[in-house]
């Protein structure tokens, strides 16, 4: 499955850059991550398929991109991510290259489509310092930075894309987050959600927008063609979630658990676009022919203090399966060790970056 660029437009609306500079440059598995309680199975629009990105805050405030990791040098090149239309597909290691994408997809979606609300700043802003203060502010304080009567009451542990619409998990006040936004009323409760839409007002057009939060959610509608609705309906597990299903469900356990995790599932290269006849149909990450006729896939990447790890699991139609030596060349051949596994239609590849004599990758077969 190549990753086209009208998907990804469609999904993006960044996190202030700062917040991810450093992290570009370089780049518990097995059981069903808390995101997919937000991300519907059929995805949060009309279009076939669904696109989905993860990217764990925590690790945003922790890592700052100062500190050298020690096996920096075992990695691919950085990849200078350009979603213009007249730029080249990145063409570097798969195993690599979507969470890296993802990573970038992520921030500017997110970063961007949360502009019109008046709180990005507020909401986001902390990420970039490297940490939230623990402390309660005053709330006479005159820094434009400052979270209103501080941290603690807009706090961001995750965030995630899936098409138009964001999804933070942490620690919110309805009130804070109320009183931050601009140009919104409030709308019909969903549970235990206050929703609010926007009335076209403010300093950028609210129309056709909405956000709902209550204490550990804040979901906001950053695509008006997609479904604000939808997504609080998966929360409530009245639609069907993505890990739900067999095979999406095996790919989000083998490689979704990760700093940054995308998936691409159901989507038709050949259809839809985000503007019509002049629609951008570039593709945006070179998979090669090993990736190209699979259904979907889910990929991701961990950043630890010794190693790096990263995932990919990828479901092909029948008959359509790339053989084992198709994947050992094209997958996974920047990593120090790898492991490769076909066991019917699934394909996954998990790969390992650490300090080590000897750069051809070690083989774990199965």
């Amino acid at each position: 499955m190549d990753l086209h660029r009208r998907d990804v437009l469609k999904a993006t609306a960044a996190l202030p850059l700062a917040t991810v500079a450093g992290c570009t440059g370089v780049l518990d598995g097995g059981e069903t991550p808390a995101y997919n309680d937000s991300t519907p199975k059929d995805g949060a629009n009309d279009d076939a398929g669904v696109f989905f990105v993860h990217i764990d805050a925590e690790w945003l405030r922790r890592y700052d991109g100062e500190e050298e990791l020690p096996y920096a040098e075992e990695l691919p090149d950085a990849v200078d991510i350009d979603i213009g239309s007249d730029t080249a597909p990145v063409n570097v290691d798969p195993l690599v290259a979507y969470p890296t994408a993802g990573l970038l997809i992520g921030s500017i979606g997110l970063g961007f489509g949360l502009v019109p609300y008046g709180f990005a700043d507020r909401l986001l802003g902390p990420l970039g310092d490297g940490e939230l203060p623990e402390e309660t502010a005053d709330n006479d304080t005159d820094s434009s930075t400052a979270t209103p009567d501080s941290g603690n009451e807009l706090r961001v542990d995750s965030m995630l894309l899936v098409d138009g619409v964001g999804v933070f998990r942490g620690s919110f006040d309805a009130d804070a987050v109320v009183a931050a936004s601009e140009g919104f009323e409030p709308g019909e409760e969903r549970g235990d959600f206050e929703v609010y839409e926007g009335t076209g007002e403010g300093f950028l057009s609210t129309e056709g927008l909405a956000f709902a939060v209550r204490e550990d959610t804040l979901v906001t509608l950053l695509d008006s063609e997609s479904s604000l609705d939808t997504v609080l309906d998966t929360i409530a597990g009245e639609t069907e979630r993505f890990g739900e299903a067999d095979d999406s469900g095996w790919a989000l356990e083998t490689a979704g658990n990760g700093h940054v995790t995308l998936g691409a599932w159901g989507i038709d290269p050949e259809s839809g676009g985000a503007g019509g006849e002049e629609a951008d149909t570039g593709q945006f990450v070179e998979s090669g022919p090993v990736l190209e006729s699979a259904t979907g896939l889910v990929s991701s990447f961990t950043l630890g203090p010794e190693e790096g790890t990263a995932s990919l699991a990828a479901v092909y139609p029948e008959g359509e399966v790339p053989d084992r030596a198709t994947i050992e060349n094209e997958i996974g051949t920047s990593a120090t060790t790898r492991d490769v596994s076909v066991d019917g239609v699934r394909v996954a590849v998990d790969g390992t970056w650490r300090v080590s004599e000897d750069s051809t990758p070690t083989e774990t077969e199965s």
